[in-house]
């Protein structure tokens, strides 16, 4: 490549050490804005008691909860939804600095995945979906952020 179109795609990932810094900042910040009933709500959520074994199919069983926890999954939907947000900035920064496609499908993965995780959350805070709905939606965000980052490579 030459001239002003030279990709960079060695040495230090500057914006990706930003963002796992905007990541922590991010967990601390949504950790603190909902801090009274986050702290209960988690302790409860991680006591073996509070979950059972689910049969989903055959022999195969999954941990369920028993209960919902709608404070954590609100916590979680609002991190997941401020990251993709954040994922859209390090796109538009990586455009403007010239970086790698490779670094730039990173960041479309990012936001796909981020921004459907968050829709999935949400869906299990309001309890629109279940247990079960919402681990699918998951393996949905990763499989969108994969076709996501394929398309982006190859209309690049």
């Amino acid at each position: 490549m030459t001239g002003g179109a030279r990709k960079r795609s060695t040495g230090t990932d500057w914006l990706g050490l930003a963002a796992f810094g905007f990541f922590l900042l991010l967990i601390g910040a949504i950790w603190i804005v909902n801090s009274l009933n986050l702290n209960v709500e988690t302790r409860e959520f991680v006591k073996p008691g509070n979950w059972h074994l689910a049969n989903v199919t055959g022999n195969i069983s999954i941990p369920e909860p028993v209960r919902p926890f709608p404070v954590i999954y609100t916590a979680a939907m609002q991190f997941c939804l401020i990251f993709g947000g954040f994922e859209i900035v390090i796109l538009v920064l990586r455009l403007a600095f010239h970086e790698s496609i490779g670094r730039m499908a990173d960041a479309v993965s990012g936001m796909a995945f981020w921004f459907s995780a968050g829709y999935f959350l949400s869906l299990l805070a309001s309890q629109s979906i279940g247990w079960f709905s919402f681990i699918a939606g998951i393996i949905i965000s990763a499989g969108l952020a994969i076709v996501a980052t394929s398309i982006f490579k190859l209309f690049r």
